[in-house]
């Protein structure tokens, strides 16, 4: 925020540097068609003006990218941005369709000189070109915040637009109590003010990830009829523990939220989701993935099913549609197509392969169990 100690030294002799709360300066002369109208020179709106001042010239706005940028922020914070140096003039409201620099008129009471004097900003650029100062007025000319760039400190006009735009997202209960024009600019303030914190604070130090401290948790897996010792975090899934540390990639990640089913296994004959199961909760359990099936020279019926009724496309799918069908079968409630539809609804096949997924599993049940099932429906 604006102090003392952040007044250029050029004009500290300034009589009451503006600070929050002050009137802003009338800006009559400086602006085109602001020769009449308010007292404080700024335009009928009902929205923040922000006045950016600058050392240096026209490059040091922006680039034609950036301004497309800086367009779609301000309009939506509902803001007028005003720029200028001692030489350039740039009035940037979002929604004209051109946006165009302008030599600084010369006023008579002083013109961007004064201005400048009137914010505590030194027109010179006492720490060199760019971005020397920030304020934000509001509807009434009210100055609701000021910031002057101090030594050390960078910060590009597109950075401090984009910071105030991400502030927006502030949640719903910090608005309690304030009109919607004052949060917009509140958020403004609030953006400016990460975006200067994000450009002057110091890096902290680089840590190698292998270097944080994590806990480690020591368990022995049964998978596919071999045990496996393994040392994991905690909340490692089941379905990473299978495919990161032991190299079972038969079992597909999908979603990873439990909503396609790729990753179905069985855990004592009972299908599950890997990837919404610890592998900490698996220990003691007998766990079966689609390497643990079958093999190519002893095919398990349903992964035999599925190739005579090319029962896939892709295949991303299939090793979790098996799995899930297998359990299905052994749990005994499939008794036609349209029982095998609904109990397999949670294995999703993006590739539309389901008419032939509910044949072959329709015919790997009857060599799975003695009854085969009643036939109804389409396919």
């Amino acid at each position: 925020m604006a102090t003392s100690r952040n007044i250029d030294p050029e004009s500290r002799g300034a009589v009451h540097p503006l600070q929050v709360g002050d009137r802003a300066p009338s800006l009559v002369g400086l602006l085109p068609g602001t020769g009449a109208g308010r007292d404080d020179g700024l335009e009928q709106s009902d929205c923040p003006t922000v006045i950016a001042l600058f050392a240096g010239g026209e490059e040091l706005f922006a680039g034609e990218r950036e301004r497309e940028a800086i367009r779609a922020q301000l309009r939506a914070l509902g803001a007028v941005l005003i720029a200028l140096s001692p030489d350039l003039l740039w009035v940037f409201r979002p929604d004209d369709e051109r946006q165009s620099l302008e030599p600084a008129p010369r006023a008579p009471d002083g013109g961007p000189p004064a201005l400048f004097g009137q914010c505590g900003v030194a027109p010179t650029g006492a720490h060199g070109p760019g971005l020397c100062g920030l304020f934000v007025v509001d509807a009434r000319g009210v100055v609701r915040f000021a910031h002057r760039v101090r030594a050390g400190e960078r910060i590009t006009l597109r950075a401090a637009v984009e910071a105030a735009s991400r502030a927006m997202l502030l949640p719903l209960q910090d608005r309690a109590g304030s009109s919607r024009r004052e949060f917009l600019l509140a958020s403004l303030l609030t953006g400016f003010a990460l975006a200067v914190a994000d450009a002057c604070a110091p890096a902290p130090p680089l840590r190698d990830a292998g270097s944080l401290p994590q806990e480690q948790l020591d368990l022995t897996l049964q998978i596919n009829g071999q045990r496996h010792g393994l040392r994991i975090e905690p909340r490692v899934s089941l379905l990473d523990a299978l495919r990161e540390n032991l190299g079972l990639t038969g079992t597909k990640k999908g979603c990873d939220h439990g909503q396609c089913g790729a990753c179905t296994v069985l855990i004592d004959d009972r299908r599950v989701l890997s990837c919404l199961t610890l592998a900490a909760m698996a220990e003691g359990a007998k766990v079966t993935t689609i390497e643990g099936l079958g093999g190519p020279e002893a095919l398990h019926p349903m992964q035999a099913a599925f190739v005579a009724e090319d029962a896939l496309q892709c295949g991303y799918c299939t090793p979790g549609q098996i799995m899930s069908a297998v359990g299905m079968v052994s749990e005994g409630h499939a008794k036609d197509d349209d029982d095998i539809r609904e109990l397999m609804s949670g294995n999703l096949c993006r590739c539309g392969a389901y008419p032939n997924i509910v044949t072959a599993i329709r015919r790997a049940q009857r060599e799975m169990t003695a009854t085969p099932p009643a036939v109804k429906g389409p396919a």
